[in-house]
């Protein structure tokens, strides 16, 4: 309880600072990341867009996300992945929520897909975000996996829960697997990868730590959250044993409690995937 009150006291302070400050989606970036993993060869690669954390009712807003689907369309991407944190506070939303619903319907992906981050899990609203990205036709991976088919290759993509308030199910995720694929996990909380490498995943796409927000040369980012200090942005590497997976951490595209970044530009990111 007295979490949540310095919460709210902090994140009323920092709506009070919004008119104030720039707004950092006008320095938005495209972030371009090549890796292999793809079992068969391709004419060209498997493209993803990858968007997280745009806390819609904070600092990012309906002309804001305008700005980005125009980028994400742009890419012409094969699968867009939205990983958590789509408004920050749904319990304290102004607008219709509804109202969003034909904005996100015009992403333009043959697969789009949704997971939950820890501010949708927090409020008692996340059936709204449910409506929303059900009737915008972006499919929700709540501990779900199924496999799609890129060029006649099978690759197999899954999401959990929030880990932090829902505690989301890495085995439930990957039940559906019943044989060997190029696997993509989408997990809100990116330090959760120390986990997830222990299982049959080759790509993790996280946000949550918006890069640390503010990250200054030398100290880097100061404040990290929970499950987002360790791996807070760009891309890494980790092992068990004789695999190995890669983690892509987001800068994600919006704020919370402050309006203000610093060294951690918004980004939406193009992951193109190889043999």
């Amino acid at each position: 309880m007295l979490k949540q009150l310095m919460y709210a006291f902090i994140d009323r302070f920092g709506e009070r600072l919004i008119p104030l400050m720039p707004n950092p989606i006008h320095q938005l970036k495209l972030s371009h990341i090549k890796l292999n993993g793809l079992h068969k060869k391709h004419e060209r690669p498997l493209r993803i867009v990858h968007l997280s954390d745009m806390h819609i009712g904070f600092q990012f807003d309906y002309e804001d996300l305008i700005h980005v689907i125009k980028q994400v369309n742009q890419q012409k991407p094969d699968i867009v992945c939205i990983t958590g944190d789509v408004f920050d506070n749904l319990d304290r939303f102004k607008e219709n929520s509804d109202r969003y619903i034909p904005l996100f319907k015009t992403i333009q992906a043959p697969h789009k897909f949704f997971v939950y981050g820890n501010h949708d899990q927090r409020a008692h609203r996340t059936h709204d975000l449910e409506r929303v990205m059900q009737h915008a036709e972006i499919e929700i991976l709540n501990n779900y996996g199924k496999y799609i088919t890129y060029d006649n290759e099978s690759i197999y993509i899954g999401g959990t829960d929030d880990i932090i308030n829902s505690g989301g199910n890495i085995d439930q995720m990957l039940h559906n697997k019943t044989y060997h694929a190029y696997t993509i996990a989408l997990i809100h909380e990116p330090d959760f990868a120390r986990f997830t490498k222990r299982f049959d995943v080759d790509l993790q796409l996280s946000g949550h730590a918006h890069g640390g927000q503010i990250a200054l040369p030398i100290l880097g980012a100061p404040v990290r959250p929970m499950l987002g200090r360790k791996y807070y942005r760009g891309l890494y590497t980790l092992k068990y044993r004789q695999h190995k997976m890669q983690l892509h951490t987001s800068t994600g595209l919006g704020t919370t409690h402050f309006p203000v970044r610093i060294g951690a530009r918004p980004e939406i990111t193009l992951i193109e995937i190889n043999k």
